[in-house]
């Protein structure tokens, strides 16, 4: 997870401590098969980058993109920036079991205070989408094209709805059903619709487009959709 510092009491109270962090990777295990698409984009994507190319993974989590592209790009360096140590931690815990940790950086903290060492791609899975001021999410967006060389790639994904749109209540109902599908508690689902605007950000595809675009990067190009989750690909301007 990631968001500038002024931001963080934006974020949901507790939602990347230690307790949560160990049971996270199997959390939405039911519905993995929305990560694995997103994961097949984002190798296609990337695929034809150097065979040394830096990566740098925006609110890494537990990391799941570096554990994925890992052991498919051997001579790919990771740079893993998030401000949860304790969701970092198993990020680093995965990479030694898995045999890679020699190839990443594990950076608690925001991408700010990371140093402007350029990249030559960046993702950001599921973390802009705690940044509800449009003015902090776009700031975000500029942290991670300071640290991307000229064209650098970037792919991102967020839950993102427009509120007022007529789809938006059949696109609630239906990301509710596939939350009690993955066995979220029903306290949790509960609170799921009005957390948008208030713990998830209600901005739609266009103001996240127009974001990107005033952050540095060109074309941003929307590419996947599943319910509430949209991606994009962009490059740095």
């Amino acid at each position: 997870m990631n968001a500038n510092p002024s931001s963080l009491s934006l974020l949901p109270a507790n939602a990347f401590n230690a307790a949560h962090a160990e049971v996270y990777d199997r959390q939405f295990e039911p519905i993995r098969a929305i990560k694995d698409a997103l994961h097949l984009l984002l190798r296609v994507r990337f695929a034809h980058l150097p065979p040394d190319a830096r990566i740098l993974v925006a609110g890494a989590g537990t990391g799941a993109e570096a554990r994925f592209l890992a052991p498919i790009f051997p001579g790919w360096r990771f740079t893993l920036a998030d401000p949860a140590e304790a969701m970092l931690r198993v990020a680093q815990r995965h990479a030694e079991a898995e045999g890679f940790a020699d190839r990443c950086v594990f950076h608690t903290g925001f991408v700010s205070t990371l140093p402007k060492e350029r990249h030559h791609a960046a993702t950001s899975l599921l973390v802009s989408q705690f940044l509800t001021h449009a003015t902090d999410r776009q700031s975000y967006f500029e942290d991670i094209a300071a640290r991307l060389e000229p064209g650098g790639l970037l792919f991102n994904a967020d839950l993102c709805a427009e509120k007022n749109d007529p789809s938006f209540e059949p696109l609630m109902d239906l990301w509710l059903a596939l939350l009690e599908h993955s066995r979220v508690s029903p306290e949790s689902k509960s609170g799921y619709r009005a957390a948008f605007g208030r713990d998830f950000a209600a901005h739609g595809p266009v103001d996240v487009e127009a974001m990107l675009a005033r952050a540095g990067f060109t074309d941003p190009a929307a590419c996947y959709q599943a319910v509430l989750i949209r991606g994009w690909i962009a490059s740095r301007r």
